[in-house]
């Protein structure tokens, strides 16, 4: 039962993330596993279990959020000279999770001894025997949901170009900053608890869809909940 709400409540805030941040880089195939969100964690809790484990006891999920805050804004770096297009940011994002990735299978086969464990961590794992994974994320899901909400007329603005959506009072930049924030710290968080799971956030808004969600307000409902 612990791995079942865990898997429930990982599957909701990577759907979750993966719409906002779909909506805010006007991008269908923008996902924390295509932008390299969860291989920056990734690679930062590696580094910090092999390197400064202190780190790791003093905040998992905080040494897993700079590690996403660094990936996605090397991926924004990259592709901001094109006005973020979504096929450049979806290349970017490959580039720098490739990188990640490689790096964290370095660190990990240089400390074999101690590290074999994390290829299955890097993998994605619910072997949870307790509640602790699903007490400690469902709250984050539901803060994160929360601040979605009230992010929902931005999101809607968001659809719009730049001009009209500046006409109609959006702070763009401010925006953009708060919607990626929340999108990075659910993907930062799922990650530092089960590792790295890929694409869900990618599949989850696609399905809500297809099973009939158009607003910002229905697919903030639906695609936690597919």
């Amino acid at each position: 039962l612990p791995r079942s709400v865990t898997a429930l409540i990982c599957g909701a805030a990577l759907g979750l993330a993966g719409l906002l941040l779909q909506r805010v880089l006007r991008n269908p195939i923008a996902d924390a596993s295509t932008l390299g969100v969860v291989s920056g964690a990734q690679l930062a809790l590696t580094f910090a279990t092999a390197f400064a484990p202190a780190a790791i006891v003093f905040s998992r999920e905080g040494v897993a959020l700079a590690g996403a805050i660094t990936a996605v804004a090397l991926v924004l770096g990259l592709s901001w000279r094109r006005g973020l297009e979504p096929l450049t940011v979806v290349l970017s994002g490959m580039v720098v999770a490739l990188l990640a990735a490689a790096l964290s299978a370095t660190v990990i086969l240089a400390k074999g001894e101690y590290m074999l464990s994390l290829f299955i961590w890097g993998a994605g794992s619910l072997s949870q025997q307790s509640w602790d994974a699903a007490l400690s994320l469902g709250p984050r899901l539901l803060l994160g949901w929360l601040a979605a909400a009230l992010l929902l007329r931005p999101l809607s603005l968001l659809s719009l170009d730049d001009g009209t959506a500046r006409s109609l009072g959006l702070a763009l930049q401010a925006t953009r900053i708060a919607v990626l924030g929340v999108a990075i710290w659910l993907a930062a968080s799922v990650t530092a608890e089960v590792g790295v799971i890929g694409f869900v956030g990618l599949a989850a808004p696609a399905l809500a869809g297809e099973i009939g969600a158009r607003t910002p307000r229905q697919l903030l409902l639906a695609a936690p909940a597919v």
